[in-house]
């Protein structure tokens, strides 16, 4: 059942993307602060953190680049391989059943794994949220193919942020119906139960 005072993006499920291999912290810091912030801010979104996996409480984000540094440098390829293999497809898997996704898209970091995401996310016609400071200015060109930009000179809206601040904004008016939902939100989750 619709409650009046519920929000449009209640119970829906966001995918937090962005580099850890590479950066300096793992990947860590931003994950938390955004998930503390969209609370403080009263979303009732839940989150998919990949440093923080759910079902996996023994797996540390350190410990898992210390084997995967080891496997490397020791040569155990098809071991590093299988590894990597598993974690891929879960955090795939997590893409899959996200209904959006918040990508960090920081140009002086290396990342692989981000970008998997990101496509795989726009062939399922997901809504992105990309974050890259300096904005359209310093997003990769590449993604230039995957954002949704119509006219920003025009002030149309543009799925491309500079900080994190801005995308709980655009969050939280979606949340509040002052924006309307474009036709990539396909939210049935909250539903379900009643089947």
């Amino acid at each position: 059942m619709n409650c009046k005072n519920e929000g449009k993006l209640d119970e829906s499920l966001c995918y937090l993307s962005g580099p850890m291999e590479y950066a300096k912290d793992n990947g860590v810091i931003w994950r938390r602060k955004f998930i503390k912030l969209c609370q403080q801010k009263g979303l009732q979104i839940k989150f998919i953190d990949p440093t923080n996996k759910p079902g996996k409480e023994d797996s540390l984000i350190e410990e898992d680049k210390k084997t995967q540094i080891e496997l490397q440098e020791t040569g155990q390829f098809l071991k590093l391989k299988q590894y990597v293999s598993a974690y891929r497809r879960a955090d795939l898997r997590f893409v899959d059943i996200s209904d959006f996704l918040v990508a960090l898209v920081d140009p002086n970091v290396h990342m692989c794994g981000t970008y998997n995401e990101i496509f795989t996310a726009e062939q399922q016609h997901k809504p992105i949220f990309f974050v890259c400071e300096g904005g359209l200015k310093k997003l990769p060109r590449w993604l230039f193919g995957v954002i949704d930009l119509d006219d920003v000179s025009k002030n149309k809206r543009c799925n491309v942020f500079e900080n994190f601040e801005q995308v709980i904004e655009e969050l939280e008016k979606i949340n509040n119906g002052t924006l309307e939902m474009s036709h990539e939100w396909v939210l049935i989750r909250k539903y379900l139960e009643n089947i």
